[in-house]
Protein backbone atom coordinates (compact mmCIF):
# COMPACT_ATOMS: atom_id res chain seq x y z
CA UNK A 1 0.00 0.00 0.00
CA UNK A 2 1.30 3.44 -0.93
CA UNK A 3 1.19 5.80 2.05
CA UNK A 4 0.75 9.54 1.62
CA UNK A 5 0.49 12.46 4.01
CA UNK A 6 -3.08 13.67 4.41
CA UNK A 7 -3.25 17.27 3.23
CA UNK A 8 -6.06 19.40 1.82
CA UNK A 9 -6.00 22.81 0.18
CA UNK A 10 -8.11 25.48 -1.49
CA UNK A 11 -7.25 27.52 -4.56
CA UNK A 12 -7.14 31.31 -4.43
CA UNK A 13 -9.09 32.12 -7.57
CA UNK A 14 -12.45 31.81 -9.34
CA UNK A 15 -12.95 28.21 -8.16
CA UNK A 16 -12.83 29.36 -4.54
CA UNK A 17 -15.38 32.09 -5.25
CA UNK A 18 -17.74 29.56 -6.83
CA UNK A 19 -17.13 27.12 -3.97
CA UNK A 20 -17.99 29.73 -1.34
CA UNK A 21 -21.04 30.78 -3.31
CA UNK A 22 -22.28 27.19 -3.21
CA UNK A 23 -21.41 26.37 0.41
CA UNK A 24 -21.37 29.79 2.02
CA UNK A 25 -18.31 31.55 3.38
CA UNK A 26 -17.38 29.29 6.28
CA UNK A 27 -15.15 31.99 7.77
CA UNK A 28 -18.25 34.14 8.30
CA UNK A 29 -20.85 31.46 9.07
CA UNK A 30 -19.21 29.94 12.16
CA UNK A 31 -17.99 31.56 15.42
CA UNK A 32 -14.36 30.49 15.02
CA UNK A 33 -13.09 33.19 17.37
CA UNK A 34 -15.07 31.70 20.27
CA UNK A 35 -12.63 28.76 20.51
CA UNK A 36 -9.69 29.56 22.79
CA UNK A 37 -7.34 26.54 23.07
CA UNK A 38 -5.57 28.10 26.07
CA UNK A 39 -8.69 27.40 28.15
CA UNK A 40 -7.99 23.66 28.04
CA UNK A 41 -5.10 21.38 29.11
CA UNK A 42 -2.39 21.24 26.45
CA UNK A 43 -2.49 17.44 26.20
CA UNK A 44 -6.26 17.48 25.66
CA UNK A 45 -5.94 20.15 22.97
CA UNK A 46 -3.28 18.09 21.19
CA UNK A 47 -5.62 15.09 21.22
CA UNK A 48 -8.45 17.26 19.95
CA UNK A 49 -6.28 18.49 17.07
CA UNK A 50 -5.55 14.87 16.19
CA UNK A 51 -9.21 13.88 16.59
CA UNK A 52 -10.51 16.64 14.30
CA UNK A 53 -7.77 15.90 11.75
CA UNK A 54 -8.78 12.25 11.85
CA UNK A 55 -12.42 13.25 11.44
CA UNK A 56 -11.42 15.26 8.35
CA UNK A 57 -9.63 12.21 6.96
CA UNK A 58 -12.64 9.99 7.69
CA UNK A 59 -14.95 12.46 5.95
CA UNK A 60 -12.47 12.53 3.06
CA UNK A 61 -12.78 8.75 2.84
CA UNK A 62 -16.57 9.00 3.03
CA UNK A 63 -16.60 11.48 0.15
CA UNK A 64 -14.59 8.99 -1.94
CA UNK A 65 -16.92 6.10 -1.11
CA UNK A 66 -20.03 8.22 -1.71
CA UNK A 67 -18.68 9.00 -5.17
CA UNK A 68 -18.30 5.28 -5.75
CA UNK A 69 -21.86 4.75 -4.50
CA UNK A 70 -23.22 7.22 -7.06
CA UNK A 71 -21.34 5.37 -9.82
CA UNK A 72 -22.51 1.92 -8.69
CA UNK A 73 -26.15 3.00 -8.32
CA UNK A 74 -26.00 4.42 -11.84
CA UNK A 75 -24.53 1.19 -13.21
CA UNK A 76 -27.33 -0.72 -11.48
CA UNK A 77 -29.95 1.62 -12.98
CA UNK A 78 -31.75 2.22 -9.71
CA UNK A 79 -34.77 4.56 -9.70
CA UNK A 80 -33.81 8.17 -10.33
CA UNK A 81 -35.09 9.45 -6.99
CA UNK A 82 -32.77 7.10 -5.08
CA UNK A 83 -29.87 7.98 -7.37
CA UNK A 84 -30.56 11.71 -6.99
CA UNK A 85 -30.50 11.50 -3.18
CA UNK A 86 -27.17 9.66 -3.27
CA UNK A 87 -25.71 12.22 -5.68
CA UNK A 88 -25.96 14.90 -2.95
CA UNK A 89 -23.81 12.98 -0.50
CA UNK A 90 -20.28 13.42 -1.94
CA UNK A 91 -20.49 17.22 -1.87
CA UNK A 92 -21.85 17.13 1.70
CA UNK A 93 -18.94 14.93 2.80
CA UNK A 94 -16.45 17.30 1.12
CA UNK A 95 -18.08 20.14 3.05
CA UNK A 96 -17.49 18.15 6.24
CA UNK A 97 -13.83 17.62 5.36
CA UNK A 98 -13.38 21.39 5.27
CA UNK A 99 -15.28 21.99 8.51
CA UNK A 100 -13.34 19.35 10.45
CA UNK A 101 -10.03 20.62 9.07
CA UNK A 102 -10.92 24.17 10.09
CA UNK A 103 -11.73 22.93 13.60
CA UNK A 104 -8.26 21.37 13.81
CA UNK A 105 -6.69 24.62 12.60
CA UNK A 106 -8.68 26.57 15.19
CA UNK A 107 -7.11 24.42 17.91
CA UNK A 108 -3.58 25.05 16.69
CA UNK A 109 -3.30 23.12 13.43
CA UNK A 110 -3.86 19.69 11.96
CA UNK A 111 -1.66 16.76 12.95
CA UNK A 112 0.32 14.57 10.58
CA UNK A 113 -1.64 11.57 9.34
CA UNK A 114 -0.61 9.12 6.64
CA UNK A 115 -3.13 7.14 4.62
CA UNK A 116 -3.42 4.93 1.57
CA UNK A 117 -5.43 6.80 -1.12
CA UNK A 118 -6.57 3.50 -2.63
CA UNK A 119 -7.85 2.09 0.66
CA UNK A 120 -11.23 3.83 0.70
CA UNK A 121 -12.81 2.32 -2.41
CA UNK A 122 -14.77 -0.89 -1.86
CA UNK A 123 -13.48 -3.89 -3.84
CA UNK A 124 -16.25 -6.15 -5.13
CA UNK A 125 -16.30 -9.82 -5.97
CA UNK A 126 -16.11 -9.68 -9.80
CA UNK A 127 -18.88 -12.28 -10.06
CA UNK A 128 -21.46 -9.88 -8.55
CA UNK A 129 -24.00 -8.17 -10.78
CA UNK A 130 -24.24 -4.39 -10.78
CA UNK A 131 -27.39 -4.61 -8.64
CA UNK A 132 -25.71 -6.92 -6.13
CA UNK A 133 -22.81 -4.45 -5.90
CA UNK A 134 -25.25 -1.63 -5.28
CA UNK A 135 -26.98 -3.60 -2.52
CA UNK A 136 -23.66 -4.46 -0.88
CA UNK A 137 -22.45 -0.87 -0.89
CA UNK A 138 -25.79 0.43 0.36
CA UNK A 139 -25.77 -1.97 3.32
CA UNK A 140 -22.13 -1.39 4.16
CA UNK A 141 -22.00 2.39 3.75
CA UNK A 142 -25.53 3.61 4.45
CA UNK A 143 -27.36 1.04 6.59
CA UNK A 144 -24.40 0.40 8.89
CA UNK A 145 -21.63 3.00 8.53
CA UNK A 146 -23.65 6.19 8.12
CA UNK A 147 -26.35 5.11 10.57
CA UNK A 148 -23.69 4.65 13.25
CA UNK A 149 -21.89 7.86 12.30
CA UNK A 150 -25.09 9.89 12.51
CA UNK A 151 -25.94 8.51 15.96
CA UNK A 152 -22.46 9.20 17.35
CA UNK A 153 -22.28 12.71 15.91
CA UNK A 154 -25.73 13.39 17.36
CA UNK A 155 -24.49 12.22 20.77
CA UNK A 156 -21.48 14.53 20.59
CA UNK A 157 -23.80 17.39 19.62
CA UNK A 158 -26.04 16.74 22.62
CA UNK A 159 -23.01 16.66 24.91
CA UNK A 160 -21.45 19.99 23.95
CA UNK A 161 -22.47 23.53 24.76
CA UNK A 162 -19.48 25.29 23.17
CA UNK A 163 -20.84 27.61 20.44
CA UNK A 164 -18.30 26.67 17.75
CA UNK A 165 -18.29 22.93 18.39
CA UNK A 166 -22.07 22.97 18.54
CA UNK A 167 -22.36 24.91 15.26
CA UNK A 168 -20.00 22.57 13.39
CA UNK A 169 -21.59 19.39 14.77
CA UNK A 170 -25.07 20.75 13.98
CA UNK A 171 -24.08 21.09 10.32
CA UNK A 172 -22.61 17.58 10.23
CA UNK A 173 -25.69 16.05 11.85
CA UNK A 174 -28.17 17.93 9.66
CA UNK A 175 -26.38 17.06 6.42
CA UNK A 176 -25.80 13.41 7.34
CA UNK A 177 -29.39 12.74 8.39
CA UNK A 178 -30.33 11.28 5.00
CA UNK A 179 -27.15 9.24 4.48
CA UNK A 180 -28.26 6.32 6.62
CA UNK A 181 -31.92 6.69 5.71
CA UNK A 182 -31.16 6.21 2.01
CA UNK A 183 -30.03 2.67 2.80
CA UNK A 184 -33.42 1.66 4.06
CA UNK A 185 -35.28 3.57 1.34
CA UNK A 186 -33.24 1.53 -1.14
CA UNK A 187 -34.15 -1.69 0.70
CA UNK A 188 -37.84 -0.71 0.63
CA UNK A 189 -37.48 -0.73 -3.15
CA UNK A 190 -35.28 -3.80 -3.66
CA UNK A 191 -36.28 -6.13 -0.79
CA UNK A 192 -39.18 -7.83 -2.61
CA UNK A 193 -36.71 -8.88 -5.32
CA UNK A 194 -34.05 -10.24 -2.96
CA UNK A 195 -33.74 -14.01 -2.75
CA UNK A 196 -32.82 -15.83 0.45
CA UNK A 197 -29.19 -16.31 -0.63
CA UNK A 198 -28.77 -12.59 -1.37
CA UNK A 199 -30.36 -11.62 1.95
CA UNK A 200 -27.98 -13.98 3.73
CA UNK A 201 -25.01 -12.48 1.86
CA UNK A 202 -26.05 -8.94 2.79
CA UNK A 203 -26.36 -10.00 6.42
CA UNK A 204 -22.73 -11.13 6.28
CA UNK A 205 -21.78 -7.78 4.72
CA UNK A 206 -23.41 -5.98 7.66
CA UNK A 207 -21.62 -8.26 10.13
CA UNK A 208 -18.21 -7.61 8.57
CA UNK A 209 -18.84 -3.86 8.65
CA UNK A 210 -19.79 -3.97 12.33
CA UNK A 211 -16.82 -6.18 13.20
CA UNK A 212 -14.47 -3.62 11.64
CA UNK A 213 -15.57 -1.19 14.39
CA UNK A 214 -14.69 -3.57 17.24
CA UNK A 215 -11.12 -2.36 17.95
CA UNK A 216 -12.39 1.20 18.49
CA UNK A 217 -14.97 0.15 21.09
CA UNK A 218 -12.41 -1.91 22.99
CA UNK A 219 -10.26 1.22 23.34
CA UNK A 220 -13.19 3.14 24.78
CA UNK A 221 -13.84 0.78 27.68
CA UNK A 222 -12.79 3.32 30.31
CA UNK A 223 -14.65 4.95 33.16
CA UNK A 224 -15.36 8.39 34.57
CA UNK A 225 -16.01 9.51 38.11
CA UNK A 226 -17.73 12.68 39.28
CA UNK A 227 -17.29 14.54 36.02
CA UNK A 228 -13.64 13.60 35.53
CA UNK A 229 -12.17 11.11 33.05
CA UNK A 230 -9.80 8.37 34.16
CA UNK A 231 -6.91 10.58 32.99
CA UNK A 232 -8.14 13.53 35.03
CA UNK A 233 -9.69 15.70 32.30
CA UNK A 234 -12.90 17.56 33.11
CA UNK A 235 -15.84 16.19 31.14
CA UNK A 236 -16.97 19.72 30.33
CA UNK A 237 -13.62 20.24 28.55
CA UNK A 238 -13.92 16.91 26.74
CA UNK A 239 -17.45 17.82 25.61
CA UNK A 240 -16.44 21.32 24.56
CA UNK A 241 -13.75 19.97 22.24
CA UNK A 242 -16.15 17.63 20.48
CA UNK A 243 -16.36 14.29 22.27
CA UNK A 244 -18.80 12.34 24.38
CA UNK A 245 -17.61 10.44 27.44
CA UNK A 246 -16.21 7.00 26.56
CA UNK A 247 -19.08 4.99 28.05
CA UNK A 248 -21.58 7.11 26.14
CA UNK A 249 -19.94 6.12 22.86
CA UNK A 250 -20.35 2.46 23.80
CA UNK A 251 -23.95 2.89 24.95
CA UNK A 252 -24.99 4.86 21.85
CA UNK A 253 -23.28 2.34 19.58
CA UNK A 254 -24.95 -0.65 21.22
CA UNK A 255 -28.39 0.95 21.11
CA UNK A 256 -27.93 2.09 17.50
CA UNK A 257 -26.72 -1.30 16.28
CA UNK A 258 -29.66 -3.09 17.84
CA UNK A 259 -32.48 -0.61 17.14
CA UNK A 260 -31.38 1.24 14.00
CA UNK A 261 -29.23 -1.30 12.15
CA UNK A 262 -30.14 -4.90 13.01
CA UNK A 263 -33.88 -4.42 13.58
CA UNK A 264 -34.66 -2.52 10.33
CA UNK A 265 -32.43 -4.87 8.32
CA UNK A 266 -34.36 -7.81 9.76
CA UNK A 267 -37.65 -6.15 8.79
CA UNK A 268 -36.33 -6.30 5.23
CA UNK A 269 -35.49 -9.99 5.61
CA UNK A 270 -31.76 -9.45 6.23
CA UNK A 271 -30.54 -11.10 9.43
CA UNK A 272 -27.17 -10.01 10.80
CA UNK A 273 -25.38 -13.17 12.00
Amino acid sequence: MASELFEIDLTDGPALTLHERATGDLAQRYPWASMDPSCYPLLLVERARHSWTLRALNEFGSATVMGQLVQVLGEARVPLDLWSLAARFPSEEIHHVELCARMAMCLGGGTQLSYDPAAFAVAFDPSLTFLQRASELIVQVCCVGETLSFALLSGCLRATSHPLTRAVLTTLVQEEALHGRLGFLYLDWIAPELGSAEKERLGRVARRTLDAQAPLWEKLRSSTKEGVTREGFLLEHVNALGWMESQDYIAVTHETVEAQVKAPLLRHGIRVP
